[in-house]
């Protein structure tokens, strides 16, 4: 997925997920970690998208209770939120080993099921933050 791709995935989660408007922020700014940390060598889509090592890291810090270890976590579940997209993609991600990858989905970067999969990201987050449902109980 494209980098503006998973800073509104970030977000829109995390405004699913009950997110404040700080630790949205923080996601947001989380969700270009998987790639940035593969500028010291680290080939693409290989250990810095395990997703077990940023759980333990998100739920050490959410763990702590504080309000700087707290912004620490969302911006880390950004980087989470980063990966979990990816799994939806042609490249997958290694979900359990760091080295075999899994592939959920087949989702083209650029293409247009991409920009689809945004966009009802978007349309579920603005539907939560005005209470909109789309079946009534």
């Amino acid at each position: 997925m494209l980098g503006a791709s998973h800073r509104i995935m970030a977000a829109a989660t995390a405004v699913l997920i009950g997110g404040a408007p700080l630790e949205v922020a923080a996601a947001t700014l989380g969700a270009r970690l998987p790639d940035q940390v593969e500028t010291i060598g680290i080939p693409h889509r290989g250990i810095s998208h395990w997703p077990w090592p940023w759980m333990l890291a998100v739920w050490a810090l959410w763990s702590q209770h504080s309000f700087l270890s707290t912004l620490l976590a969302w911006w880390l579940a950004g980087a989470l939120a980063h990966i979990f997209a990816d799994l939806f993609t042609v490249g997958g991600i290694p979900l359990i080993l760091p080295n075999w990858r899994i592939r959920l989905g087949v989702i083209r970067t650029g293409s247009y099921g991409e920009y689809l999969v945004v966009m009802v990201f978007i349309l579920a987050a603005v539907m939560h933050v005005f209470g909109l449902r789309i079946v009534q109980h």
